[in-house]
């Protein structure tokens, strides 16, 4: 697995499907997650951002899809292995935030700050 595979990985793991932010594909339903694929040479931190999408009046499924990702990310970060390395996956500042959408009322966006550092 390449970087951005693995990168893809991570946001894949949650249960909702996760596209690259450039390639959401026309038939895509929400809820789903949607995330920056960009790497650098090794040892240097990239701010990197994701987004939770849901449709609902409430802010809850949203939510719940944050924590989870909180979670998993963890104080010190995560790493994710690919062929020659690992990701490390930390939280960035702020770590989330609500967006509003101006295409419909009932579109909940969270935005993600995350940081990545490739390791050899």
């Amino acid at each position: 697995m390449d970087k951005m595979q693995a990168l893809h990985a991570f946001w894949a793991q949650f249960g909702w499907p996760a596209y690259d932010e450039t390639s959401v594909p026309d038939t895509a339903k929400l809820p789903y997650i949607t995330h920056e694929s960009s790497e650098d040479n090794f040892d240097h931190t990239i701010a990197q951002t994701a987004s939770i999408w849901s449709r609902s009046t409430s802010w809850a499924e949203a939510v719940s899809m944050q924590k989870d990702i909180e979670a998993a990310i963890g104080r010190g970060g995560v790493f994710q292995p690919f062929d020659g390395g690992s990701i490390w996956i930390k939280r960035g500042q702020p770590f989330a935030q609500r967006m509003a959408d101006d295409s419909s009322d009932t579109i909940r966006r969270i935005v993600l700050n995350i940081e990545t550092e490739f390791i050899d």
